[in-house]
């Protein structure tokens, strides 16, 4: 970078929502910088499973998914999300023109699964599929010496000390002793992997997160997107007219970056923030959050400080959910979440910390609002009650 830049567009984030702004902006002609504070893109959503909930896209009709605007509308009101009714329909409306602008102008592709349920399927206008969107499996070698720039997943989501794997993936490796096709799969998967080794420090099939961030990333150097890691943004000057200056740092030296059309702030939450994790979190106790390193919420403090608000919509600033933690072998602390696999099945049973079971175990996938809340004996699940004091263990 020089000592001044001018783009029409400046993204701050590196993540999932941060990488599809600058590629849509790119889509669109605009010249783009994406600044990330970090050494490495794509973020929480490298960690996560890349899944976009889109009703009423094309995916949703290959699926066999019987849907509409207004069961998606319904579903939205009911399930308690918090926006109002203006933004959930522009969301509706625009969501799938999104989907299929991206996929027909990048390399970005979904797919939708055959079965993938909505969470709170008792909330009128549940789907049981096509609204889930997953992103397609990407070959790594294809970005070259980039490909070292993608977060790789938490260790605790791969086998065999880096090869990623999906939930077919899992049932396959399951089965690989019961049924020849899944024996094959397993035995490709495998070897593979070891192939990869033998040039770089994990497996180039990415799947999930990474495969979403592998795909925008690929798609964004076809557009000659401006890419800065290790960038912090040290000021942000409130705009005259359409223009907005950036004082950011980039290794020891200073820039000055001006943005004709705009900024945007996709620099995810309050994670790793030194106050305000105890200022907005009600729950006492230990919290372990599943998030990249860049999440220390500094971009909140420029911001506020220019007379920005956090919205007030009634509903929790958390997303919360149980997880287990483990001691690795460098000392850190692992939180492994669980989203999958292990949780709401037939059987499962869910207690709380004195060994009381409180709620219906195969209803506990559909969602937990909170591990720190305890829920009366006698109360369905929708009654989210009681203090938060204990801490439930599943």
């Amino acid at each position: 970078m020089t000592d001044q830049v001018t783009y029409d567009v400046v993204v701050i984030g590196a993540g999932g929502a941060g990488m599809a702004a600058a590629l849509f902006s790119a889509i669109e002609g605009l010249s783009v910088l994406l600044v990330e504070r970090t050494t490495h893109l794509g973020g929480t959503t490298a960690y996560s499973s890349g899944t976009a909930w889109i009703p009423n896209t094309h995916h949703s009709l290959i699926a066999g998914a019987e849907d509409s605007m207004e069961r998606a509308a319904t579903f939205l009101r009911q399930a308690g999300s918090g926006s109002s009714q203006e933004l959930q329909r522009a969301f509706l409306e625009n969501g799938p023109q999104a989907i299929a602008c991206i996929e027909r102008n990048s390399e970005v592709k979904f797919r939708a699964r055959a079965l993938h349920p909505d969470y709170t399927q008792e909330a009128e206008g549940a789907a049981l599929r096509g609204r889930a969107l997953e992103p397609l499996p990407f070959d790594g070698r294809r970005l070259g010496g980039r490909f070292d720039l993608i977060r790789p997943p938490i260790p605790e989501f791969t086998v065999l000390g880096g090869l990623m794997v999906d939930r077919d993936d899992v049932a396959h490796l399951l089965k690989a002793s019961k049924s020849w096709a899944s024996f094959r799969h397993s035995v490709a998967l495998v070897t593979g992997y070891f192939r990869d080794r033998m040039r770089y420090p994990r497996g180039t099939r990415l799947v999930m997160g990474n495969a979403l961030i592998g795909r925008l990333l690929f798609s964004l150097d076809q557009r000659g997107v401006k890419i800065v890691l290790d960038a912090d943004v040290k000021e942000l000057r409130r705009p005259q007219g359409r223009t907005t200056d950036l004082v950011i740092d980039v290794g020891h030296v200073r820039r000055l970056v001006r943005a004709r059309r705009g900024v945007i702030l996709a620099t995810g939450g309050f994670n790793l923030h030194k106050t305000r994790r105890s200022e907005m979190l009600p729950a006492t106790g230990p919290i372990y959050s599943l998030v990249a390193p860049g999440n220390t919420g500094a971009m909140h403090d420029l911001v506020l400080a220019a007379g920005a608000c956090y919205g007030e919509i009634g509903l929790d600033t958390v997303f919360w959910a149980p997880v287990s933690t483990r001691q690795r072998v460098d000392g850190s602390t692992a939180a492994f979440p669980h989203f999958a696999q292990d949780r709401g099945k037939p059987g499962t049973m869910v207690v709380n910390k004195a060994g009381r079971r409180f709620v219906n175990g195969s209803h506990f996938i559909s969602f937990v609002r909170s591990c720190d809340v305890q829920i009366e004996r006698d109360h369905p699940i929708n009654s989210v009650i009681s203090d938060r004091r204990q801490r439930c263990v599943a």
